[in-house]
């Protein structure tokens, strides 16, 4: 990032709340103004089978398609942008004190995702934005990146348990939002979300969670652990439904 005025480089852990450059003293930006960022995710070095993530400020995401390219609105000031293709991540910051173009690809040579920056000038802005439409994100979150984690299901799990259910054997995952139970005998996943379930009741060392339609999904519990995870349950799926 450069200052905007004597375009000397930014130091990486400058002040964001501060809107003034260390070393010439002017302003790096225009309070409460909008400007516009195109990503263009390019189909260099095999960009094959995978869409690039993008998630600004940790608060609102959006998925790119390989050729394809989206325009978001942001207000000025310093932001962060992270990409994510498959495993891998890349962040990098910028300082929104006019509009962007940034290209993105994941380069197969190199493993990793490469960008490019460029800042647009007058003479650009016309042949980039105009008639653009805004891209709407998939998602947003309030709660930042935890959020995002449980929304895409990669969040980690509060509980572990071994469990029985009916007469598969296999392992109970609790999480903020959601059950899961994975059958050691064929591996498939059963996944229950809180703001389904109707009711937690007790029954003979199991717990039973009954779903809208009088579904049951009855798991038996380890005596050592069975009231703590009945009322880590009973208050997370009241708070999810609200009740």
């Amino acid at each position: 990032m450069n200052c905007p005025n004597c375009k000397r480089v930014i130091p990486d852990n400058v002040n964001t709340k501060i809107n003034f450059c260390s070393f010439c003293g002017g302003r790096l930006f225009e309070d409460d103004k909008d400007y516009l960022v195109e990503v263009v995710c390019t189909g260099q070095r095999n960009l094959s089978g995978g869409t690039m993530m993008l998630f600004l400020d940790e608060t609102t995401y959006y998925e790119i398609e390989p050729g394809n390219r989206i325009i978001f609105a942001a207000k000025a000031g310093f932001h962060t942008l992270k990409f994510r293709h498959k495993i891998r991540n890349k962040v990098i910051h910028i300082l929104l004190s006019s509009d962007f173009s940034i290209k993105v690809y994941f380069n197969s040579l190199s493993g990793l995702i490469e960008t490019i920056v460029t800042e647009v000038d007058e003479n650009q802005r016309d042949k980039i934005f105009l008639n653009a439409q805004i891209t709407q994100p998939v998602m947003v979150s309030n709660d930042g990146q935890r959020g995002f984690d449980i929304m895409l299901g990669e969040d980690e799990p509060e509980y572990e348990i071994n469990v029985t259910s009916g007469l598969k054997e296999g392992i109970l995952r609790l999480y903020a939002e959601r059950v899961e139970f994975s059958s050691k005998k064929d591996f498939k996943k059963e996944v229950v979300q809180y703001r389904d379930v109707v009711e937690v009741r007790k029954r003979m060392g199991s717990i039973d969670l009954i779903c809208a339609g009088n579904v049951h999904k009855v798991y038996s519990i380890p005596k050592d652990i069975y009231n703590e995870v009945m009322a880590f349950l009973t208050n997370r799926i009241a708070e999810t439904s609200g009740s």
